[in-house]
């Protein structure tokens, strides 16, 4: 599991060149900045700038290089796996290059933007690039089905967070979904979300270097009665937070959050009058974990309030007879 990551647009365009085992190394494509050169016994592979002139070869122009700042321990898990997992939710192909230090990534030109995109809205900074225009509406994976539905309101998507009582925290890990419903408190001025649990077990492993997760807060209204079954249906509002979720480190952060999910729930209680405040010492057994939004969307569906035979869930449960 990966932490966010810097990475730089190198300039120009580069072209990837495939050249028989057996042929020279075109030495005239070694005096770029860059070029990543591999023999095997089927075949010469080099990838250098485009205007390097390389004949005789299958070759594909047309890519731009993005370097991964390093350099990265060879212990991180997930580097590429992480990068490449963003750039295939945006539709994006890539080459990958590895050398000792870091990883290359070669995207097609005219992938660049939606690649820049994908690796911004995934939590990793993009230098070398220009930033993209201010958009209020969510990235396209954040975007409800129900467009006649979907709420796009910050305001309404604040207040509702504000008053949940609790969401469902969604991770992958290793290709296996992760689900877990935690108390928590939105931020405004910091625009996160602060969960917390003990500093052992799945979640704490999940999120201990960064991790991308999803937040779902979501409440059910009335039933809505109809003649047919498939016409039957809910009032619902929901929000769902996409961004990358890790550790609080700083101490005193940590505490910050603990103070304002005490003061969410028990609200009629004083710290210092009617309980201890969290000391140093609880930090050392309680994970606080920090939910950076990066997208959000809000979605709701609601009757009027004299539709024919609405119920709310508990009011018709009767034991059924054989």
């Amino acid at each position: 599991m990966t932490s966010n990551l810097t990475l730089t647009l190198l300039p120009g365009e580069y072209t990837v060149h495939r050249l028989p085992p057996e042929a020279p190394i075109p030495f005239q494509a070694l005096r770029g900045a860059f070029y990543a050169l591999t023999r095997t016994a089927e075949e010469l592979s080099l990838v250098c700038p485009s205007e390097v002139a390389v004949p005789g070869n299958r070759h594909e122009a047309g890519w731009a290089l993005l370097k991964v700042e390093g350099p990265l321990d060879f212990g991180m898990i997930g580097v590429l796996a992480d990068l490449s997992g963003a750039l295939a939710t945006a539709g994006v192909s890539l080459f990958a290059i590895s050398t000792f230090d870091t990883d290359y990534l070669l995207v097609k030109a005219e992938d660049l933007s939606r690649a820049l995109a994908a690796l911004r809205a995934a939590g990793h900074r993009v230098d070398g690039a220009p930033e993209p225009p201010e958009d209020e509406s969510p990235p396209p994976w954040a975007r409800p089905r129900r467009r006649d539905r979907a709420i796009q309101d910050e305001a309404w998507i604040i207040s509702f967070l504000e008053r949940a009582d609790y969401g469902v925290l969604a991770t992958c890990v290793g290709g296996r979904p992760f689900t877990v419903a935690r108390n928590f408190v939105y931020v405004p001025e910091r625009r996160c979300i602060y969960l917390h649990g003990a500093r052992a077990g799945r979640t704490y492993e999940t999120v201990l270097h960064g991790a991308r997760a999803n937040f779902n807060v979501s409440e059910m209204g009335r039933l809505l009665p109809a003649d047919t079954a498939m016409e039957m249906g809910v009032e619902y509002a929901g929000v769902v937070v996409f961004g990358r979720v890790s550790l609080v480190e700083d101490p005193d952060e940590a505490k910050d959050a603990l103070r304002r999910l005490v003061e969410k729930y028990f609200p009629h209680l004083r710290a210092g009058r009617d309980y201890t405040p969290v000391q140093d010492v609880d930090l050392k057994v309680t994970a606080v974990l920090r939910l950076d939004v990066e997208a959000w969307s809000g979605k709701q569906k609601q009757a009027p309030p004299d539709f024919p035979g609405a119920f709310w869930w508990g009011e018709k449960n009767t034991p059924k007879t054989v």
